[in-house]
């Protein structure tokens, strides 16, 4: 029999017995966590997964290190950044869109192996693979090149597969992969020449444009030569199961990426092809700083004429590379992987999603008269 009640909390709605529809469970995730404990599971699985790679990495001899959130000059990948503004400084800064220009300076400066782990911003569509604040791991190895580091990716796929899911195996967006199987490679031009007929080196831009179009694919932004071969290359990519790494990047498509030493046009880099997308990005790192400021001026030509993805001029990264770097390389992979391996959205694989403000209609109700214009009410005529 009851004694004794001690009211911990007031608790002034009824918790639901289901969510009406997917954005519910996405606005009141702590509605969706109590409904649902399958869920509480799955963001158990998500802290284990970078648990797991933070030890790997350490294992190996890494050190995770602080790199800035916000930069005067942004870069390591083509995407658009978000722009905010520094009153002290009365100036224009960017959410970083990947950490690498800064692990690169720390690699300048003496240490052999770092990495950094923490969430990464793009200003860019949003689909059930991309959000535009996610979270990624990078690190970058000195004295190592980018085969060593295809070697350490694997490893490290092997490990997450086995001690987050207890399988290698795994099915996601309509494909099947085993990631205890050989690893195959594929080289970027040579995929592109049997799948099309298309020399990426020396057949025109009108020529690659009317393959796209045959094949249906819409661009958007500003198209340059490019846009037109990694289009080409992304619909190869889709049929890909993988598990696979793409090598022999053209140099024109991998402004960061080191100069092979058996092609000019080549570079060497890689990138991790599983369930038709790519999943991971690595290379031996450009240390040559008349070569790093080359590519830039490439790079800010093609911004200057419309393009906001591609990179940006970063003169004190090379004022960097000039001091020296020795020989590099660095990989990076984001939570897009525990996406596929659950075979679920971003937005389902991540606690508070970025969504469009939205006040609920019963609360509008209850606090209209109070709230009004706070909440999006407007005031009666």
């Amino acid at each position: 029999m009851t004694k004794n009640i001690r009211l911990l909390t007031k608790s002034l709605r009824p918790i639901p017995k289901k969510l009406k529809n997917k954005e519910q469970k996405f606005r009141r995730r702590y509605l969706d966590l109590v409904i649902n404990p399958e869920r509480v599971k799955l963001f158990e699985r998500k802290a284990k997964f970078w648990e797991v790679q933070r030890e790997f990495l350490k294992k190996e001899g890494f050190m995770e290190v602080e790199v800035p959130v916000l930069e005067s000059v942004t870069g390591g990948a083509d995407a658009k950044p978000f722009i905010t503004h520094h009153n002290a400084l009365n100036q224009d800064l960017f959410l970083r869109i990947s950490t690498e220009l800064y692990q690169k300076r720390l690699i300048g400066g003496g240490y052999d192996k770092i990495f950094t782990l923490g969430p990464n911003f793009r200003n860019e569509g949003m689909d059930d693979e991309h959000l535009q604040e996610y979270y990624q791991l990078e690190w970058y190895w000195a004295y190592a090149n980018y085969m060593d580091n295809m070697e350490l990716v694997k490893r490290l796929f092997l490990q997450i597969a086995k001690e987050v899911y207890g399988k290698t195996e795994f099915t996601t967006r309509g494909h099947t992969f085993d990631l205890a199987n050989e690893w195959k490679t594929l080289d970027y031009s040579e995929v592109i020449k049997d799948a099309f007929g298309v020399d990426i080196f020396n057949d025109s831009d009108e020529k690659i444009l009317k393959v796209i179009k045959e094949n249906k694919i819409e661009l958007d932004g500003d198209i340059n030569r490019n846009r037109l071969i990694d289009n080409l290359w992304k619909i190869i990519r889709a049929e890909i199961s993988g598990p696979a790494f793409l090598i022999n990047h053209p140099k024109f498509v991998s402004p960061l990426s080191k100069e092979s030493s058996e092609n000019k046009q080549l570079t060497e880099r890689f990138q991790v092809i599983i369930a038709g997308s790519e999943l991971g990005n690595g290379y031996s790192e450009i240390n040559d700083p008349q070569d790093q400021l080359e590519r830039f001026l490439e790079q800010q030509k093609l911004r200057d004429s419309g393009d906001d993805e591609a990179q940006m001029l970063d003169i004190d990264f090379v004022e960097m590379l000039e001091y020296g770097m020795p020989p590099t390389s660095g990989y990076g992979q984001s939570e897009r992987i525990f996406w596929f391996m659950e075979d679920i959205s971003g937005r389902e694989g991540t606690f508070f999603p970025q969504m469009r403000v939205e006040i609920e209609q019963t609360t509008k109700k209850i606090y209209g008269e109070k709230l009004g214009k706070y909440i999006g009410i407007k005031p009666k005529k």
